[in-house]
């Protein structure tokens, strides 16, 4: 299989990475600028970096463009010209309405588009930060209909092969989703930056007490603006959508806030909030489904993460998710561990129990 990936930063080197790790057989060719292409043939992230992109395209049985939303527009019509007619497209952008749309014009003839976006990523930028484990139990959600699954198993059965597990959604569904979910908490986390940057010029005190719950809700206002700049762009009827929602929501928490009933109305929705808020599975960080957990309790010694997974690893018991729930400085702290099914997780606490590690 050859497979040919465009863009050449954290996720197309991710790509690169992860396929050549877990896709036998697989050759992968890289195009980007002279600079990316050499430093992902040196991570060999690519087996191979083409000079152009038809000759990059040429022969691939499947391209990836991982580049930036308007960018992936931009080469759809150079990629459709130069690929193979059998050849499978699909790309990693963030909304996926203006990609699907164009897609349908470029690729009529030449070549069937799938559009893709892997809820992944790093918070750093290049290929020095790419990571071949980037996909595993990552949700990736293909725009395309359950009944092309045949039609696209090749591109299916890669990203099977490199963790990710996939989820179809049609694009305007992709788009309304992540407006709500994504794109207006990063505008809200922007809005309350620029508030609270402005309060504070005026009168000290405002950044020295913004810790705690202000500091968690506004960490992705610290985003650069370029990765965002498509995004707003090409998702504007559906952000503007929601924010107006938001913003109607916001209103009449204030109204709310005059009358005598105040106390009731917040009561009700703290609690509904709470109980929504608890139904998001705490160890699905973009999982299709939960996975089961267990709690370990573990020393703060040095070598003690070690033993915990070398025991596991013994046991060929594989963790799908591991993460320091809460530390105690020189005293101890309470790891969560998460496996496929609840008869891993049962065999996990016997391994441990046995290696006197405190299971929760």
């Amino acid at each position: 299989m050859n497979i040919t990936i465009i863009g050449l930063g954290v996720i197309g080197g991710s790509l690169g990475l992860a396929i050549r790790q877990s896709v036998p057989g697989a050759v992968v060719t890289g195009f980007d600028d002279e600079e990316r292409t050499g430093s992902a043939l040196k991570r060999e992230a690519v087996h191979y970096g083409a000079t152009s992109l038809a000759a990059s395209v040429h022969d691939a049985d499947i391209i990836f463009l991982c580049t930036p939303v308007t960018t992936i527009i931009r080469l759809m019509p150079a990629v459709a010209a130069a690929c193979k007619k059998s050849a499978i497209i699909t790309d990693v952008g963030s909304t996926k309405g203006a990609i699907i749309q164009a897609a349908k014009t470029a690729f009529r003839t030449n070549g069937t588009f799938i559009g893709g976006h892997p809820m992944a990523g790093s918070e750093g930028k290049g290929i020095e930060y790419a990571d071949p484990l980037l996909f595993q139990n990552a949700t990736y959600v293909l725009c395309a209909a359950k009944k092309q699954s045949g039609e696209i198993e090749p591109l299916t059965s890669v990203l099977h092969a490199i963790g990710a597990r996939i989820l179809f959604l049609p694009a305007k569904d992709h788009d309304t989703i992540a407006a709500a979910i994504s794109h207006l908490p990063q505008l809200v986390a922007v809005a309350m930056m620029t508030m609270v940057a402005a309060k504070s010029r005026r009168k000290s005190g405002y950044l020295q007490l913004a810790a705690g719950g202000f500091r968690d809700i506004t960490r992705i206002a610290s985003s650069p603006y370029g990765m965002w700049r498509d995004i707003l762009s090409t998702n504007s009827v559906e952000i503007r959508r929601i924010i107006r929602e938001f913003a109607a929501l916001l209103l009449s928490y204030e109204q709310d806030l005059r009358s005598a009933s105040a106390s009731r109305s917040f009561s009700k929705r703290f609690t509904s909030a709470k109980t929504m808020r608890d139904a998001i599975p705490k160890n699905s960080k973009g999982f299709l489904h939960p996975l089961f957990e267990l709690y370990v309790s573990a020393d703060d010694t040095p070598g003690v993460l070690a033993g915990m997974t070398a025991a596991l690893f013994k046991a060929k018991l594989n963790i799908k998710d591991i993460e320091l729930l809460k530390i105690r400085d020189g005293r101890g702290g309470t790891f969560r561990l998460s496996f496929e099914t609840r008869q891993e997780a049962e065999r996990a606490r016997t391994v441990l129990n046995q290696r006197h590690f405190k299971t929760l």
